[in-house]
C-alpha cells in the first residue's frame, strides 16, 4: 500500500515514516508539510492512503486537505494522526470521511497497527481477485 506522509512536523514524518516502513505491505511514498504539497505530490503520485495531520504548515488546516480528497480522489483513504484530540475535533474529521482519528502523543503504535492491518486486507483482496481472474480464464 503506497502512503503519503502529510505532516508540519520532520521530527514526525522521520519518526512514524520510519515506522509505518517496517509495517509489511507498507511503502511510503512521499511526505508533505503542508496542503499545497500534499495536492501536487497527489497529483503526480496518487497514494492508496494519506496520513494527514490535523494542523500543518501556516496555520493550513488538514481537513481542508481531507474534504478536497474526498470529493475529488475518493479512492485515496485518509487517516488522521494529530495531537489536536478535542472530541468535536475528532468527530468532524470522521463525519468529513476520514478512516479513522489518531492522537499522535498516545496512540502512535495503534495507528500503525491500523495502517499494517488495512494494507494486509487490501493485499488479501487484491490476491483474491487475483485468484478469481486466473480460475476464470
Amino acid at each position: 500500500m503506497k502512503l503519503l506522509l502529510v505532516d508540519d512536523s520532520l521530527a514526525i514524518q522521520e519518526s512514524f515514516g520510519s515506522l509505518l516502513e517496517a509495517a509489511p505491505g507498507v511503502r511510503v511514498i512521499g511526505y508533505a508539510e503542508d496542503v499545497a504539497g500534499a495536492l501536487a505530490f497527489i497529483a503526480a503520485n496518487p497514494p492508496d492512503l494519506i496520513v494527514l495531520d490535523a494542523r500543518l504548515r501556516g496555520g493550513e488546516l488538514g481537513i481542508d486537505l481531507l474534504r478536497h480528497v474526498r470529493q475529488h480522489h475518493s479512492n485515496i483513504e485518509v487517516v488522521m494522526l494529530s495531537q489536536l484530540n478535542w472530541t468535536a475535533v475528532r468527530r468532524s474529521h470522521l463525519e468529513a470521511g476520514a478512516m479513522a482519528y489518531f492522537d499522535k502523543g498516545l496512540e502512535f503504535q495503534q495507528a500503525r497497527d491500523f495502517i499494517a492491518d488495512l494494507a494486509n486486507a487490501r493485499s488479501a483482496a487484491a490476491a483474491e481477485r487475483e485468484g478469481r481472474a486466473e480460475s476464470s480464464e
